[in-house]
């Protein structure tokens, strides 16, 4: 393991970004419909003494993983060649909720109770609270020209210039914001190629121009209706419960359901074509048109696996692929095609999803992961009758 250390730690900086896919342009259905995978995939299985993989990041041939007992480097081309980092090795938790890459192939790590971390090619450098950063929760990072934009438990961060210096830090809350943003308790931050910045929270869905705040949430139509989604949601949220589910907006319907939180952005994606996809916490899949600033929401009824949508990205055939409590999913604009443990996959949370260069999507959720290859040219998964099923352990 020590050998592979400075060989790993040479190639960080160097290792250039997957090139941008076509955008996901095709008209959405009026109506939409769900269709169950009928093959078993061929996938790769990778069972890891880990509760959940909670993000995934591609890196050339290496792999990040942030689980919930430290960050794991991987080469994707063997079996056995991978590192840890933990409170052991430079980071201060070992709750990994984020990982980004800046435009020198640097990983920034959000941790869980221990900051915000950046390796420098020779050793990780922290930082908290006593720097600048709102809080020691890090959920979401995005990079957008000379700015870090860092999502946390007590507000959202802007970092300009030396991160040692408190100047550099920019603090925005709901206090400072007079209510632009609507919550403090930040999941996802999304950066616009017009930059606008668009805010997740526990309370809905937030925006920053620059200058100017706005804001919506279910009142303003985030996540399906209530009763549309209470019969489906029956037992969906058992696995989940915790400390931070407990808080309650005021604000919202039936909030003696914990199964119904539409204005928890559990996750968000901005896609090519400038939509912004909302998984909701219950309420399922929300779209948002960022020029009208009008809502669809699809749900089980629609053909969405479940209505608690867990990770959101976008593939390079343009298609949206979708991590929920009951599966993965992936939504062409007309047919959400539903995978599951019958079809191949570790189990149904999936918590995280990343795409490689080599084809593959790797898919992240309790005590491991697995790696589909997708048909270059179709998207489609491969199946295990054409190229065969292996298992590894990392």
């Amino acid at each position: 393991m020590r050998s592979l250390l400075p060989f790993i730690l040479v190639c960080i900086g160097l290792l250039a970004p997957v090139g941008p896919a076509p955008a996901f342009d095709r008209p959405i259905a009026p109506v939409t419909q769900g269709m169950l995978f009928p093959h078993i995939l061929d996938t790769d299985t990778y069972e890891l003494n880990t509760r959940n993989i909670k993000v995934l990041k591609s890196q050339d041939k290496y792999l990040w993983m942030g689980t919930t007992v430290g960050l794991i480097l991987y080469d994707t081309t063997t079996p056995e060649n991978y590192l840890v980092f933990d409170n052991r090795k430079g980071l201060l938790s070992n709750g990994i909720f984020a990982v980004k890459l800046d435009n020198k192939g640097r990983p920034w790590v959000g941790t869980y109770g221990g900051g915000l971390s950046y390796h420098d090619e020779s050793r990780w450098v922290n930082l908290n609270t006593p720097q600048g950063l709102c809080d020691a929760f890090v959920y979401d990072i995005e990079f957008a020209g000379d700015s870090i934009w860092i999502a946390t438990w007590s507000g959202a961060n802007r970092l300009r210039g030396d991160p040692f210096s408190r100047s550099s830090w920019e603090r925005f809350t709901v206090e400072n914001t007079h209510g632009g943003l609507i919550d403090d308790w930040v999941y996802a931050i999304e950066v616009g190629k017009d930059g606008r910045i668009w805010f997740g929270t526990e309370s809905g869905i937030s925006l920053f121009d620059g200058t100017a705040w706005r804001n919506w949430n279910h009142r303003n139509g985030l996540g399906a209706p209530y009763e549309t989604v209470k019969d489906d949601n029956a037992d969906g949220v058992s696995y989940f419960e915790g400390n931070h589910h407990e808080r309650h907006s005021h604000a919202l319907p039936n909030i003696e359901d914990q199964t119904f939180r539409p204005n928890y952005v559990v996750s968000m994606l901005l896609d090519r074509a400038n939509r912004l996809w909302i998984g909701t916490w219950g309420g399922g899949l929300a779209l948002l048109d960022t020029q009208n600033f009008t809502f669809r929401n699809f749900t089980r009824k629609d053909g969405l696996p479940e209505n608690f949508v867990l990770s959101l990205a976008e593939g390079p055939g343009g298609n949206l692929w979708i991590g929920t409590s009951g599966g993965l999913a992936r939504f062409d604009g007309e047919t959400f095609t539903r995978f599951s443990k019958m079809n191949g996959l570790l189990g149904d949370f999936i918590f995280s999803l990343e795409f490689g260069p080599d084809h593959s999507l790797w898919v992240g959720g309790h005590y491991g992961m697995n790696r589909l290859i997708l048909d270059p040219q179709t998207g489609n998964p491969m199946t295990a009758g054409l190229s065969g099923t292996g298992k590894s352990q990392p």
